[in-house]
């Protein structure tokens, strides 16, 4: 491909391109702004929460035209496929100023679109991401842009599970968190654990449709950490394979209904996160360790509890914990990341009180991608992103001899694939140690109750600010619509210094983090409060006093409500446990 200039008959330059020896305008020969017209006609409605991203640079007209007509918050991702052409551009004065305005990245390697996505998208402004493709770029690139496409189709999938996982079930995060504090006053930190398996072996078992395939070779491995989800536990169980270490990080009660036959009847000890089903715990309340998500207990102990949160599923977080104690090789089984053999899961793992049939499981949105025999295998969008965050805490240790040991399902790059049975007659045959000497009694019963009452009254401070910007707001909006300058200025500062006052100690709710997550997001992502370019003066200025008295009304009204339920925590703590 060779870089060729022209100029149309409107005074534009044009890129003219040769694709397999055939010549081809990026843009019009004869009407180049009408291109530039045709391109913007595309655009959605032009909101404050929109960011873009273009497919063609041509020479930036279109940029250019872009930037004037959408919000100065709005960034815009350019991608390119011309090398020729982008150096072109950055050594023209003109193209330069564009490319250099800080709403405005150029696409240089595959790294610069997470990170666009991590400046700029985000729960919600996530459905205002718009993509556009300038002129014929789809054409001439087919290829390289649909490969561009699925890059950033992931990190969308990405930010959306976020969304769906984290802000839709805030309300249950926070009121599991609330019942589980008795249980988390006694457990031991996970970091008890940092470096104590210095290269010893750790398989992690999922439970994946190969899984039956190999399962068996489990049985009397003690040189070994064999560490479990809460899925596959009954399988093991079933087939007396006794597991060193269980993993649940869900709250839903799926999580519960999994483990509830055997989880009272292990004695190996439970990693979890604060926000776990309580029944769990309730029904294993002492070998556990604990894992934090919310930043209440960082301060519990001498240091923060390691976070392993991370990829989306217990194997993710349970790979992670082998990296933190050192493991190496780590090893997988079951774990295909597809629909292997048209299975959802392996038919010992299933829910045993209602199994799913594959109609349920797949999407028309499936795909699929190479298996571990290079052949295709179906599997849909979440489980390849799944696979690829595996993919990416494996690139982050390349010290670590990774396994795949699942005989069948999708290829996980950077892990060697290899039978079970061949791996397990190379390990050394020293058993590992029990996670359980790791255990530290002590109780932390007495710091969370004081914890837990400092924040009450901070929440006592919050929802007399809410009040009184409420009704600074009812001001604020009487002054405007009778034209009172004067008291409109009094009224805009002292709602200013109320809005900085909650904004700047908004960190004394972090208790609260997840059960205000899904207030904020609702109301930061309601149509009727999104400001469009076309709105007037007035339009604006409804929509902006709605939606601070709608965020302002949904923090009062939630710290009323965790306030009786902390309230009854507290209680509860000081009846049972040891800090009367």
């Amino acid at each position: 491909m060779s870089l060729e200039i022209d100029v149309s008959k409107d005074g534009y330059k044009i890129l003219k391109v040769n694709i397999d020896d055939k010549k081809m305008y990026l843009g019009s020969k004869y009407n180049q702004k009408r291109e530039i017209e045709k391109f913007l006609s595309n655009l959605d409605q032009i909101t404050e929460k929109d960011n873009y991203v273009v497919f063609g640079l041509s020479f930036a007209e279109h940029i250019e035209e872009l930037l004037k007509i959408t919000y100065e918050n709005s960034k815009i991702l350019i991608i390119e496929f011309n090398k020729e052409l982008k150096e072109y551009c950055k050594k023209d004065l003109k193209i330069r100023r564009i490319l250099e305005n800080p709403r405005v990245t150029l696409l240089e390697d595959n790294d610069d679109i997470k990170l666009f996505f991590a400046e700029n998208i985000n729960e919600v402004n996530v459905n205002q991401l718009q993509t556009l493709i300038y002129g014929k770029y789809l054409k001439v690139y087919k290829k390289e842009l649909m490969k561009t496409y699925y890059l950033i189709r992931d990190e969308l999938i990405s930010v959306i599970l976020v969304r769906n996982t984290g802000i839709v079930s805030g309300e249950l995060r926070f009121d599991n968190f609330l019942r589980n504090l008795k249980y988390i006053a006694k457990s031991t930190m996970v970091n008890n654990l940092r470096g104590k398996y210095e290269n010893k072996p750790a398989i992690i078992v999922s439970a994946g449709p190969s899984l039956s395939k190999n399962i068996d070779n489990l049985k009397n491995v003690k040189n070994a950490l064999i560490l479990s989800g809460g899925r596959t536990l009954t399988t093991l169980m079933e087939k007396n394979i006794m597991p060193n270490a269980i993993g649940v990080v869900d709250p839903a009660d799926v999580s519960y209904r999994l483990v509830e036959k055997y989880i009272d009847k292990i004695n190996c000890p439970l990693i979890y996160n604060d926000q776990i089903h309580p029944g769990i715990l309730e029904k294993h309340n002492k070998n556990n360790f604990i894992t934090r998500i919310n930043t209440f207990l960082d301060d519990l102990w001498d240091e923060p509890p390691y976070i392993l949160s991370c990829g989306g599923s217990i194997a993710h977080s349970l790979t992670v914990l082998a990296i933190y104690m050192g493991c190496s090789p780590i090893i997988f089984i079951g774990q295909d990341f597809a629909y292997t053999g048209e299975r959802g899961h392996d038919i010992s793992s299933g829910n045993r009180w209602r199994e799913w049939g594959f109609d349920e499981y797949k999407r028309d949105d499936d795909i699929y991608v190479e298996d571990i025999n290079g052949e295709p295998v179906r599997t849909s969008l979440l489980l390849n992103d799944y696979k690829k965050s595996m993919e990416q805490i494996i690139d982050a240790c390349p010290e670590i001899e990774f396994i795949n040991a699942t005989e069948g399902g999708a290829n996980i790059r950077g892990a060697k694939n290899e039978k079970l049975s061949e791996v397990l007659k190379k390990l050394d045959k020293y058993d590992v140690v029990d996670l359980n000497e790791y255990l530290e009694k002590e109780d932390k019963t007495k710091i969370i109750i004081e914890k837990l009452e400092e924040s009450l009254k901070n929440f006592n401070k919050y929802i007399k600010l809410c009040e009184k910007a409420d009704r600074l707001l009812k001001d604020y909006k009487q002054s405007y619509n009778i034209k009172n300058d004067k008291k409109l200025y009094e009224s805009e500062n002292a709602l200013n210094k109320v809005d900085q006052e909650i904004r700047r100690n908004l960190e004394e709710l972090y208790i609260l983090n997840f059960a205000l997550s899904r207030m904020i997001y609702e109301v930061e992502s309601n149509n009727e409060f999104v400001i469009n370019k076309n709105d007037s003066e007035k339009v604006m200025f409804k929509k902006n006093v709605e939606r601070s008295a709608a965020i302002y009304a949904g923090i009062k009204n939630i710290v009323k409500e965790c306030y009786n339920k902390i309230e009854n925590t507290v209680k509860e703590l000081k009846e049972n446990g040891d800090g009367k």
